[in-house]
């Protein structure tokens, strides 16, 4: 069915949004709170997330309040989801947008019983109570264009932004900052940012080739910065293990997600997979290599101009979950990405950053 369009007033209300995914799509809705904040003049816009992954929004001045939920902890269960619906509907709320359906989101929305609601629907009985129903996850254009959609759905007419931004603190620059210089790092020191790590085996491009390529920066005076999470270690190790440089910095497991995201803007140039520190590094306006295989480059390459997907496929435009692309075996492996052409992107991100600083 296809979907309506709607005439609606944002302005002056109480907007809550329910989005409960992970840290990378929380900085890929970043553009979509732009243009909402924008266009709700006089709204207070509440945001309801994973309690995981606040930091990447906390300090978002597109977001009046967030209402964090921990969705695999003490307040997985039914009882508490209720509860919390009914703790936000006691603020009155005008609109719910649901911009990821799921059970959840449906009970959610029941106990806090807004006004009107619109979004995606999350079980079979939600059209029976939305206002505003639609078709969110497509599969037909980027991650941050699916969610404008929404807007546009609303009435929205003017959909222009800045891009994906994630916002720090004082105190996320300066833990970051002694963070650099405990490690010998000036602020005139050019940083290479690495994330060999990913949610999945198969989306990770070889660790060993992280290390190749690294060390081809390193020889142009750049100092890799290796990032990730404390499970990420030994793909690092494997990384560093091939480098013919003794110069790099481990940051993985020691920086929180704030932390992170300041000392990532630190860098000149960063190589990723598909995953959370990509849309980090493209947020906060770093030259980022991004290198796909079974997951779908066309819906969740970084946006910014001195950024550039690798994918080891012309992957088609369908309706299939990165999930069940890695079940069917149907695609080409990520480690067919050559290492020469990973440079070659690289060199060619930092040359075109400074081509747009001279000008």
């Amino acid at each position: 069915m296809k979907d309506r369009y709607y005439h609606v007033d944002l302005k002056n209300k109480t907007i809550v949004l329910i989005y409960m995914l992970y840290f990378g799509d929380m900085v890929s809705i970043s553009p979509f709170l732009e243009v909402l904040r924008r266009e709700a003049e006089g709204s207070k816009i509440l945001l309801v997330m994973d309690a995981r992954f606040q930091e990447a929004v906390k300090y978002n001045p597109n977001i009046d309040e967030i209402i964090p939920f921990d969705r695999h902890g003490r307040e997985k269960g039914m009882g508490a989801t209720w509860k919390l619906g009914k703790k936000i509907g006691a603020l009155n709320p005008d609109i719910l947008l649901t911009l990821h359906g799921t059970t959840r989101s449906t009970l959610l929305a029941l106990a806090m019983h807004p006004k009107h609601w619109g979004g995606e629907e999350g079980t079979r009985i939600d059209s029976f109570f939305m206002d505003w129903p639609m078709t969110i996850e497509t599969y037909n254009s980027h991650a941050v264009d699916k969610y404008l959609k929404v807007l546009e759905r609303l009435g929205v007419k003017d959909l222009h932004h800045s891009g994906m931004r994630t916002f720090t603190s004082p105190e996320w620059e300066k833990k970051a900052d002694d963070f650099y210089r405990a490690h010998g790092i000036s602020p005139k020191d050019r940083l290479v940012g690495l994330s060999v790590g990913s949610s999945t085996a198969e989306k990770n491009w070889p660790a060993e080739k992280y290390g190749k390529t690294a060390d081809h920066f390193a020889e142009k005076g750049m100092i890799p910065v290796f990032f990730g999470v404390p499970s990420e270690l030994p793909l690092i190790e494997k990384a560093v293990s091939v480098m013919k440089s003794k110069r790099y910095v481990m940051a993985a497991g020691k920086l929180s997600m704030g932390e992170f995201m300041a000392a990532a803007g630190r860098c000149s140039l960063a190589f990723t997979n598909d995953s959370g520190p990509m849309y980090v590094f493209d947020s906060r306006g770093v030259p980022t290599i991004a290198m796909f295989g079974p997951s779908n480059a066309k819906f969740h390459h970084p946006l910014g101009p001195c950024s550039k997907a690798l994918s080891s496929w012309d992957m088609p435009m369908g309706p299939e979950h990165v999930n069940k692309t890695i079940a069917s075996g149907q695609y080409t492996l990520i480690s067919k990405i050559s290492l020469e052409d990973v440079i070659e992107a690289g060199e060619w991100a930092l040359a075109e950053s400074e081509s747009i600083k001279r000008e």
